[in-house]
């Protein structure tokens, strides 16, 4: 599986697709490529990055992914 979007950071990890994700405004999304965050990788921040679109705005970062996905 490759991720459906561009991401501006290469450390990150693609683990997957989302299929029922929503966006910033809690709108519903249909695919949102998900992330382990490269700064979460090193003991810092959020643990996931939720990708809706190419869009360097465009992406969510959480630890708790039961927020985002319906």
């Amino acid at each position: 599986m490759k991720p459906s979007y561009k991401h501006d950071c290469d450390r990150c990890h693609f683990v997957g697709k989302v299929f029922r994700a929503l966006d910033l405004y809690g709108e519903k999304k249909g695919v949102a490529d998900l992330y382990q965050s490269c700064n979460y990788i090193n003991g810092i921040g959020s643990k996931y990055i939720l990708r809706c679109s190419s869009k360097d705005s465009d992406y969510i970062t959480t630890s708790n992914l039961d927020t985002w996905i319906v």
